[in-house]
């Protein structure tokens, strides 16, 4: 493929924030937000500081681009502040999740690949009853970082839909929608169905690229507007 088909939909400067799909497409890589298929959660909690070097690499050029766009200051800084948070948090909480699953006597012993999903997903799906101990309060709040890096995303789709053309608004919504629709779909299917998950990996990583286009349009048509 020519590179410049890809830079005439993602412009250069945004090039970074690929890597947030990217590594969601090759999972037991262990670099993305869910924990992988393979379950290799010893791997997966081991690269947590990897991960959040590359979600802030990955983020940075979006606000960069983004900081024009947003005329209030203070939604701006909302944006940063909760994209900060979901990135540092995320895996801080699934630090103590993971440690709940492995501190079952069942989960340290050979295990078929079925057999193991399954008692991850249940254990993973309850809620951990002694709220007074952290490890226990963390682990119930795993999937708050997720819902806040969604609202961000809302934000953003928010900010760009009141300067996109009126062709391209139900499209940026659709964008919105694949992206939220596939990350949920990835924390429903990942230890479970494989075609569903390939599936849903595939929705979230072209609902998030549509969205950085329509990022690198408004941009492009205010400084167009600032030259004239």
């Amino acid at each position: 493929m020519d590179p410049s088909v890809i830079l005439d939909y993602i412009p250069k400067q945004l090039l970074p924030c690929l890597g947030i799909p990217l590594v969601e497409l090759f999972p037991d890589l262990c670099l993305g937000w869910w924990t992988p298929p393979s379950l290799d959660l010893n791997k997966y909690n081991r690269l947590k500081y990897l991960r959040i070097l590359l979600l802030i690499v990955a983020w940075y050029p979006v606000f960069e681009v983004l900081f024009p766009i947003v005329e209030d200051g203070s939604i701006f800084s909302i944006l940063v502040l909760f994209t900060f948070a979901a990135i540092v948090t995320r895996p801080l909480l699934m630090e103590k999740q993971i440690q709940r699953v492995t501190s079952i006597n069942l989960w340290n012993t050979v295990l078929p690949k079925d057999k193991r999903e399954a008692l991850f997903i249940v254990v993973t799906s309850s809620k951990p009853s002694d709220i007074n101990k952290f490890d226990e309060l963390a682990a119930r709040y795993v999937n708050s970082p997720t819902k806040i890096a969604a609202v961000v995303l809302c934000i953003i789709t928010s900010q760009l839909y009141e300067k996109v053309t009126d062709i391209n608004k139900l499209k940026l919504l659709g964008a919105l929608t694949s992206t939220i629709v596939g990350g949920i779909g990835i924390g429903g299917t990942r230890h479970g169905n494989l075609f569903a998950d390939i599936v849903f990996r595939t929705i979230f990583g072209i609902g998030f690229i549509t969205i950085l286009h329509f990022l690198s349009v408004v941009s492009n048509d205010l400084i167009i507007k600032s030259i004239k």
